[in-house]
């Protein structure tokens, strides 16, 4: 079944799965639960039993809250088609080889199973069969019977009230700093201003989960793209800077642990936060120890800063006659590579104090274990990239009509909107502030779609950008806009701001903020000419979102 869009939930709906997500999540990990164990729930509840044990099933095939969400009557999808006396087999098997101590391999559990299948006439299930009946069980019972009951207190006990993280990702916080270096044009090299740095640190092993640069004040927006390439991978990441590192660090975050700041309360960040199953801790007012870890991993990498061209330092006495506008050098691409060599090449390689390794190992010895420490396993991954991280964007609610959708005065088009053309509702549309030149829309079969400009001539542009636009205009005693107007005045002020850029700061931070041009084949957000329409369609068909979305500028 698919995922329904976190904004499309009715809040009865909501709060109904929250009220019966810990009452069915404690009947799931219990390993000896019986039918009293499942009627006690269903009356907890206030349903019959029937009804509790249809939401168990929900609950081990897909433990998140939309799992546990009403449903209309009928048949589900995902129910298993396999024969009842084969699906005893599996469970028998699982308990008897799978789960024990010697923690035999999935395929030894495989060939089990299709042995006993065979020599009792059974048909042969498939090898995604057995894995899905395997990964349906509770985690931490597996943990248990694989590793034993202090390995699964270790890595599942509840840390509420503590910072202490006893696992890789069990704890990430989350900050934000100006960083104490002034960034350049990267046409003129002319001083700009200081960028802004949203940091994640994994406290168990110290490692820097994931960063985003920007020159926007830190936002929801900022927060999600941090959490985003904290949670991917960033092999493709380190490719595109051309950084020759190692930074293993992704997965799924148990816990987030954030101040009180208004970024951080979002409705959208708790939503997605908590249909990846993440958890939110929040600062306690007027305790800033608790922040400890990420204040000090900000003030080792601020420290590294003050190295380079163009810093402001962070102490007054330590600028000392020092003009950072003059010695200023580095774009905000250059900061932003230079920083990813100064965490995957240098600090995850420097012992740390605390640890008495350094933060790669700490990480690796997490994952894997070592002779004396029990490793977590492979972290939960992101099965859908691309879903994790519409599932942050903004959304608007807009009807399909003959000419496509309209979002900000401006059409957009994809072949797949003529199938859906005088749909009697409005479907959800996100879109990404920092590039409108392509928005994501929800159809109704749960899939998010790719909406381009419907003139593929025009130049991409942000949502900043456009804001500004629109104020031009009415200044100008425009009441009504048109996609036409707002392109044409969007034109105009790019061509003076490049005119005005060796004599302007603000013209020269206009020009940054726009979407970034293609470098080095880091981006697509290239100004199309009207010949290169095709070209520029088949270059964004062939980059990943997460490509085409960290690279660039966040405005809204």
């Amino acid at each position: 079944m698919s995922t329904p869009d976190l904004s499309m939930i009715d809040a009865a709906a909501w709060d109904e799965a929250r009220r019966c997500l810990p009452v069915i999540r404690r009947l799931a990990e219990n390993p000896v639960r019986t039918r009293s164990d499942v009627v006690a729930a269903a009356e907890e509840l206030g349903c019959g039993p029937t009804h509790a044990y249809a939401l168990l099933r929900r609950y081990l095939t897909d433990a998140r809250l939309t799992g546990l969400l009403p449903r209309r009557r009928g048949p589900e999808r995902g129910i298993s088609l396999l024969d009842e006396a084969v699906d005893a087999v599996i469970r028998e098997v699982i308990d008897s080889v799978y789960l024990t101590r010697q923690r035999p391999r999935i395929v030894h559990l495989v060939e089990e199973v299709q042995r006993r299948c065979v020599a009792e006439g059974l048909r042969v299930p498939s090898r995604k069969a057995i894995t899905a009946r395997v990964q349906a069980r509770p985690a931490r019972e597996v943990v248990a019977k694989r590793e034993g009951r202090k390995a699964a207190r270790e890595r599942y006990f509840p840390a509420v009230g503590s910072l202490e993280a006893h696992w890789p990702l069990s704890l990430i916080q989350i900050d934000h700093t100006l960083v104490d270096v002034i960034v350049v044009d990267s046409e003129t090299r002319a001083p700009i201003q200081r960028p802004w740095l949203t940091l994640a640190i994994d406290v168990c092993t110290r490692c820097v989960a994931g960063f985003h640069l920007s020159l926007a004040p830190p936002s929801a927006t900022s927060v999600a793209l941090c959490l985003s390439h904290a949670a991917l991978s960033k092999e493709s990441w380190l490719a595109e800077r051309r950084i020759d590192a190692d930074w293993p660090v992704r997965g799924i975050p148990e816990r987030l642990h954030l101040d009180n700041a208004k970024e951080f309360r979002s409705e959208a960040l708790k939503r997605g936060c908590e249909q990846y199953g993440i958890a939110i801790d929040y600062r306690p007012v007027r305790t800033p120890h608790y922040g400890g870890h990420i204040e000090r991993l900000i003030g080792t990498m601020m420290g590294k800063v003050h190295l380079l061209p163009g810093t402001t330092f962070s102490d007054v006495r330590e600028k000392g006659d020092l003009d950072p506008e003059k010695t200023a050098a580095m774009t905000l691409d250059e900061v932003e590579r230079w920083l990813g060599h100064a965490i995957a090449g240098v600090y995850h390689r420097d012992l740390h104090r605390s640890l008495g390794i350094t933060p790669l190992a700490a990480w690796k010895r997490g994952v894997s274990g070592d002779d004396t420490t029990l490793g977590r396993g492979e972290p939960t991954a992101v099965a859908d990239p691309r879903r994790f991280l519409i599932d942050f964007l903004p959304i608007a609610r807009r009807r399909i009509r003959r000419d496509g959708v309209a979002l900000h005065s401006i059409a957009y088009w994809a072949d797949v909107l003529s199938t859906w053309i005088g749909h009697p509702e409005p479907m959800i549309v996100r879109y990404d502030p920092r590039d409108l030149s392509r928005i994501y829309l929800l159809g109704p079969d749960g899939v998010y779609y790719d909406l381009s400009y419907r003139d593929l001539r025009r130049p991409p542009i942000s949502l900043w950008e456009h804001r500004l636009a629109l104020k031009r205009l009415h200044e100008n005693g425009r009441s009504l806009v048109d996609e036409e107007a707002i392109f044409r005045t969007i034109e105009a002020m790019r061509m003076i701001a490049d005119g005005a850029v060796r004599a302007s700061k603000t013209a020269r931070r206009q020009r940054e903020r726009r979407p970034h041009a293609v470098v080095e084949g880091r981006s697509d957000l290239l100004p199309i000419e009207h010949d290169e329409a095709d070209r520029f369609r088949q270059i964004n068909e062939g980059l990943a979102p997460h490509e085409r979305m960290f690279p660039v500028e966040e405005w809204e």
